[in-house]
């Protein structure tokens, strides 16, 4: 029996023997089908086919090709392998910034995510993402620790304007800073009094942002200490969307509703 990583090593050196091996494990095809859809010459086919032949990869019978029982387990383990290597390309740029000792999902299910982040050219990228994100739903549910006042603005005018109802909650010392601020306090308390708007107090510590839209669309943002938008990181993976939820609805469970009232000057 041959060393594992001399076989792995033998499948990726050479894209077209993967490429044949993922084609041929969907449907069997001929050599002439495999070189006009995948672009190989024939020359060069013949001798992937007689390579991953040898290795009982796939079986031809004259011109026609199939995958063994072993290539198509071997396509479908290797595709994971690269469902996992995309994922952490994707995520390489902002890992650092999610809280991943309280996130219980899979990094897995991030691998079809939308990240936006600063760049030189855009370092306001994240907010404006997250601000559209607000305009495209009818309703939004969140946990927080920091306010950012673009979309502060953004919650206050939709809400107002009968176009969002949200379910915010917030830790007890951002509820403080909201109000000591009258530019806070006062579109909250209009929030809570449109009857657009739930706030809850949690008296204890909040490290991530979270946010489902319309419970189909969860968002993960990192903001950092001076208020600036680090990464923005939206899903429609039912996982993330019902993990965001779930723990948003712990930490609600766990605070004490805000009413109007409690903002009064």
């Amino acid at each position: 029996m041959s060393d594992p990583l001399d076989q792995i090593q033998y499948l990726v050196a050479s894209k077209n023997r993967v490429r044949v091996l993922e084609y041929v494990s969907e449907t069997p095809a001929d050599r002439e089908e495999l070189s006009e859809q995948l672009g190989i010459p024939r020359s060069t086919l013949s001798r992937v086919l007689t390579g991953l032949e040898e290795q009982n990869w796939i079986s031809q019978h004259g011109p026609d090709c199939e995958s063994t029982t072993l290539g198509a387990f071997l396509v479908e383990e290797f595709s994971s392998l690269m469902d996992a290597v995309e994922t952490m390309q994707q995520l390489e740029d902002v890992i650092d910034y999610l809280p991943m000792d309280e996130i219980d999902l899979e990094l897995i299910h991030l691998r079809d995510a939308r990240i936006t982040t600063p760049t030189q050219t855009d370092p306001g990228a994240p907010l404006r993402r997250a601000r559209e994100l607000l305009h495209e739903a009818d309703e939004f549910r969140f946990l927080t620790n920091t306010v950012v006042s673009p979309l502060a603005e953004t919650l206050h005018e939709q809400t107002i304007q009968g176009d969002l109802t949200i379910v915010g909650v917030i830790t007890g010392e951002l509820l403080d800073a909201v109000s000591d601020s009258p530019a806070f306090r006062d579109p909250t308390r209009d929030m809570i009094e449109s009857g657009g708007a739930e706030f809850y107090r949690y008296d204890g510590t909040v490290s991530q942002t979270l946010g489902v839209a319309d419970e189909t669309r969860a968002a993960i943002t990192q903001i950092d200490r001076d208020g600036h938008q680090r990464a923005q990181i939206e899903t429609d993976d039912q996982h993330v969307c019902s993990w965001v939820m779930s723990t948003i609805e712990e930490y609600r469970r766990q605070s004490e509703q805000i009413s109007a009232s409690t903002l009064a000057e």
